[in-house]
């Protein structure tokens, strides 16, 4: 019986796919108790490049290839500290999780105060939105790649030109 398990596994990992198979059941394997955490991150990850990409657009600034390479650095970094910390909670040997949890709650944080600047690019006038707007004055620089001054009077100019089509 074992060696036919043994001619089984390696049938399976002498090709690509068993490898990639073996790989993925790994990574499953290795987060299995934080996929809530996990899934979080990826899908506020996604969230926050499908408003960039909205917002590049209504610009006229929008590069694919650097919104793909932005994309994959912050999916590797955000992996490589959801991988430490899962380990760090493994090593103590408790079932809370609290250090990842912690570390994906920032995660989130960062990703929602930027999926908030994006959108307030895209709706400078949403009264939600504009209660933020003193706040997120330099994320929208960065987004805008301007300084802090120009952005504060592109915003302003941005909202003065909605009100003026509106009342024509």
């Amino acid at each position: 019986m074992i060696s036919h398990f043994l001619t089984k596994l390696h049938m399976i990992l002498s090709t690509l796919g068993g490898w990639i198979s073996l790989m993925i059941a790994g990574v499953v394997n290795y987060f299995a108790g934080y996929e809530f955490s996990v899934r979080l991150v990826v899908l506020l990850a996604s969230l926050d490049l499908a408003w960039s990409i909205a917002s590049n657009i209504k610009r006229g600034t929008f590069a694919l290839s650097e919104l793909a390479r932005d994309s994959v650095s912050k999916l590797s970094v955000y992996g490589c500290v959801m991988i430490v910390f899962v380990g760090i909670d493994k090593l103590c040997v408790h079932d809370g999780g609290i250090t990842t949890i912690v570390v994906c709650s920032l995660i989130s944080l960062v990703e929602a105060w930027s999926m908030a600047g994006h959108m307030l690019v895209m709706f400078p006038k949403m009264p939600f939105l504009r209660l933020l707007k003193p706040i997120l004055i330099g994320e929208i620089a960065n987004k805008l790649k301007m300084s802090v001054e120009d952005a504060r009077r592109y915003m302003e100019g941005v909202n003065d030109g909605d009100n003026s089509q509106e009342n024509s």
